[in-house]
């Protein structure tokens, strides 16, 4: 495993936005990811687990970003009425919804079009159409910050709405799933929210996906549409035509534009309806700000 230094960071994020990253790497196995966590606590770094980067801005980054994205591989095991799924980090979440189709799965198959890696959705909790990653995750195995293996039964961890224990527990190294067979057909109900999916989000142009949290009781799409900012754009970044929480990539967009058009979002939501957005999309640039020292 080679640190490379001065790493552009666009092409790892789906909205294809980013700056420099000062150090950066990509772990094939535990040991090269525990390698990794001693190299920046040997320089006193911030570091940043990264997988696809479907919900991640960068700017410049002084620290160590440690791309998941070779940590691949997949087990699935039958048990009774379900399949058990063990899936390291950096498997892509599409294969087990291929698979949650293939043997009618219950509720994975909900996430289509999730451009993450299993770590990723796990350390946020992804959902969509009423469903959590959490929900079948059975057991998570991590590496906590001074380089050690565990292995931890879900319910032993506090998973919430679009939030979890990592990365501040560690990183996320591989997850296993139990996830019952559905006794209809999944079939229908997939194509609906495919279709809903490309009816109503910029599929077709870089996005971050989902720009801020739901706020209790309320939608922050709606919350957006309400205050112009369906379709706004600042440089060459833009809050969707078709959803007004999607943040694209209209070609050129640059970090500092991103931060820009979201705090203008915050403040105008906030101004008309007392109501402060959190943001479900992470920026992260300097040394710190969602990065993890060890």
């Amino acid at each position: 495993m080679k640190f490379l230094s001065g790493m552009p960071l666009s092409s790892f994020t789906t909205l294809r936005v980013g700056g420099v990253a000062k150090h950066f790497c990509k772990p094939a196995d535990r040991d090269e990811l525990r390698r990794a966590m001693f190299f920046a606590m040997e320089k006193g770094l911030e570091l940043f687990p990264l997988g696809r980067g479907a919900n991640t801005v960068f700017g410049n980054f002084e620290g160590l970003v440690l791309n998941t994205r070779r940590l691949r591989g997949m087990k699935v095991k039958r048990m009774g009425k379900a399949l058990l799924v063990e899936a390291t980090a950096g498997e892509n979440l599409s294969e087990i919804v291929k698979l949650s189709l293939e043997a009618n799965l219950e509720g994975f198959y909900k996430l289509a079009g999730f451009p993450a890696t299993v770590g990723g959705a796990v350390a946020m909790n992804a959902g969509a159409f009423g469903y959590e990653v959490s929900r079948h995750l059975t057991h998570v195995e991590f590496m906590d910050w001074e380089g050690r293996l565990h292995r931890v039964k879900a319910c032993e961890l506090e998973f919430s709405y679009r939030s979890s224990p990592f990365p501040e527990l560690g990183i996320v190294v591989s997850a296993v799933f139990e996830i019952p067979f559905f006794r209809g057909d999944i079939r229908e109900d997939y194509r609906a929210i495919v279709s809903k999916r490309k009816k109503t989000q910029p599929i077709n142009l870089p996005t971050s996906g989902s720009t801020f949290k739901n706020p209790p009781g309320d939608y922050a799409g709606r919350l957006l549409e309400r205050v112009g900012m369906k379709g706004y754009r600042l440089g060459g970044v833009a809050f969707s035509e078709l959803h007004a929480n999607f943040l694209v990539n209209l070609g050129g967009g640059t970090y500092g534009q991103v931060v820009k058009i979201i705090e203008e979002a915050k403040k105008r939501v906030y101004q008309e309806f007392g109501i402060s957005l959190e943001e479900e999309v992470r920026l992260v640039e300097g040394s710190g700000a969602y990065g993890w020292k060890i």
